[in-house]
């Protein structure tokens, strides 16, 4: 927001406070395209225009299944069941090799 009084006159010329007109074009006059979606949620990030995503709302979110990790520290390493195959199993069982080796 400036704090120098832009003047708009009736036919749509707006004089600036160092007198500077500017009329506005009609979109179709334009040089350079209007690059704005017409989404009104559109968000602009460096040079480009984003839009919301459309998401499930959180009511109707599942959380996935968890497991302790005692329960990966307890298990046979590499048996490829849905414990070991989490991406945290190899880290705890590093974790614990050097915690205990002593």
């Amino acid at each position: 927001m400036s704090e120098h009084r832009i003047r708009v006159l009736p036919d749509g010329t707006r004089v600036y406070s160092n007198y500077t007109r500017y009329k506005p074009l009609d979109p179709a006059q334009r040089v350079n395209g209007v690059n704005r979606p017409d989404d009104p949620r559109a968000v602009r990030f460096h040079t480009r225009w984003f839009l919301p995503l459309d998401l499930l709302p959180d009511t109707s979110r599942q959380m996935p299944e968890t497991r302790p990790d005692d329960q990966t520290l307890e298990h046979r390493a590499s048996c490829r069941c849905s414990v070991c195959t989490r991406p945290q199993a190899p880290i705890l069982w590093a974790r614990r090799r050097i915690s205990t080796s002593g």
